[in-house]
């Protein structure tokens, strides 16, 4: 009788626990697209900022770095502090602090000039740090909550696809308030949202206990911090008063520096943010280039497209419209690549997502004045990057958590993480140095843009391609 009985009871139970791997994993993907809106909003109206403010390009460089570089530093700490104080709890204090950040992007609309712009990085830079343990929180939670390896899969690609679509919704949110009411009206809604994802994860998901350690590695991920910090300011103060300037070189020196003890001090640590014998696999170092250089190319054409229309003289919902054909392929690429790779593997998706995104940088360099200000001619090469940089972005989480040991494998996705991320804050920085000698709103500004963008992707490109061909022997 008794043995009878137990299928039927088992069922409900089964049940039960799919209900709650879903809701987690809707929580994990929520929180997630909404942390990004912060970055994404400000993105499509960069030049109405600009102009409104009287800021240059290196005062709007850091409305988009204050963000990335933030979050690139709160990923380090983010995974261990989950770790330590539970990754649901972590999520809901990085909500937090995306709302703060945008709360003060609200007030920095009403100061006026450039002072109103140091305001706002200071928002972008609270927004950012709350993405950054929103992050590493849901990566970890959707990986810990996941009941088997093709559920994790699938559960990375709906997380990384979150990703994507936070990038893409931001510019249709700001282009639409913009014209309407002024770009400060632009964060109360991402507020709204962010205390609406808190309190609905709060209620409806389950927390997930990490490991404790006693070693909390407060001096690497200091360095880490600081020698990404100082790289990027380097990077954009040499844009900007050119690479002989001493404190561009001082900074770049320093960057470079802090990085090498960074790696340092991991390689004695007992309980490392991040081990740099991670990077002798070679499926990690692969979908690492691969990361950095997706974000990389979306940030930056993004960046570049949002100042030169600006410049042409084109409307905020107008830029918005063009940006949008951008993340609807990235979006659209991020879901598909999730269900292929379970089919032909993540390795090969990432590769072929790499072709695809330098295929559409190709296309970017044929453009002429008509083209770039028109709809139609613009719209379908920018999907293009869109949907290689998504498929990548999408695939490049599996291949690193895939490519070690399942005792490594959150330390490799907090790791891909934290390098998609430091593409995301150079992209900016590099083409922002690159407009500036350029009249932006020209097909000139853009050409030379996608021109660095393509050297650095097909060079990337290449050098997957070459890791995982030897991998193969």
């Amino acid at each position: 009788m008794s043995s009878a009985a137990a299928p039927p009871a088992a069922v409900p139970a089964t049940a039960a626990r799919d209900r709650s791997v879903r809701a987690t994993v809707a929580f994990a993907a929520a929180a997630m697209l909404v942390s990004y809106l912060p970055l994404s909003a400000v993105n499509g109206v960069l030049g109405t900022i600009g102009r409104g403010a009287g800021a240059g390009t290196g005062d709007l460089q850091w409305v988009v770095d204050a963000f990335t570089v933030a979050l690139t530093g709160a990923v380090l700490a983010g995974g261990a502090l989950a770790e330590r104080r539970g990754r649901r709890r972590v999520t809901i204090v990085g909500l937090a602090l995306t709302g703060l950040g945008s709360s003060v992007g609200f007030v920095a609309g009403g100061v006026s000039g450039v002072a109103g712009i140091r305001v706002l990085w200071v928002g972008q830079g609270l927004a950012g740090l709350g993405a950054g343990l929103v992050m590493s929180a849901t990566l970890a939670l959707v990986a810990a909550t996941a009941p088997s390896p093709q559920a994790r899969t699938r559960a990375i690609a709906v997380w990384a696809a979150a990703n994507v679509v936070g990038l893409g919704a931001g510019p249709f949110l700001s282009g639409a308030i913009t014209e309407l009411a002024g770009w400060r009206w632009l964060f109360p809604p991402i507020v709204g949202c962010a205390a609406l994802v808190a309190a609905v994860g709060a209620a409806c998901s389950r927390e997930v206990a990490g490991h404790r350690t006693g070693t909390r590695d407060r001096l690497g991920r200091l360095l880490g911090t600081a020698g990404i910090v100082v790289l990027v300011f380097g990077v954009i103060r040499g844009g900007s008063a050119g690479w002989h300037d001493p404190a561009a070189l001082f900074a770049l020196a320093a960057g470079v520096v802090a990085l090498v003890a960074f790696l340092v001090v991991e390689s004695r640590s007992e309980a490392p943010t991040l081990r740099p014998s991670l990077f002798t696999f070679p499926g990690f170092t692969a979908a690492a280039i691969a990361a950095t250089v997706a974000l990389f190319t979306v940030i930056g054409v993004v960046f570049a497209v949002s100042l030169v229309l600006a410049g042409a003289h084109v409307g905020d919902l107008a830029i918005a419209a063009r940006l949008g054909c951008l993340f609807a392929g990235n979006a659209i690429a991020s879901v598909l690549a999730g269900l292929v790779q379970t089919r032909y593997g993540s390795r090969p998706v990432l590769v072929a997502g790499l072709l695809v995104a330098v295929g559409g940088l190709v296309t970017l360099l044929s453009t002429d004045a008509g083209e770039l200000a028109g709809m139609a001619g613009l719209s379908w090469r920018l999907a293009l990057v869109g949907a290689g940089c998504g498929t990548v972005v999408a695939t490049s989480t599996a291949v690193a958590v895939q490519s070690v040991p399942a005792s490594l494998a959150g330390m490799a996705g907090t790791a891909n993480s934290v390098v998609r991320q430091l593409g995301g804050a150079l992209g900016p920085a590099v083409v922002g140095g690159v407009l500036s000698p350029h009249t932006v709103g020209t097909t000139g500004a853009v050409h030379a843009c996608v021109v660095v963008l393509l050297v650095v992707l097909g060079t990337a490109t290449l050098a997957v391609c070459g890791v995982l061909a030897a991998a193969r022997r």
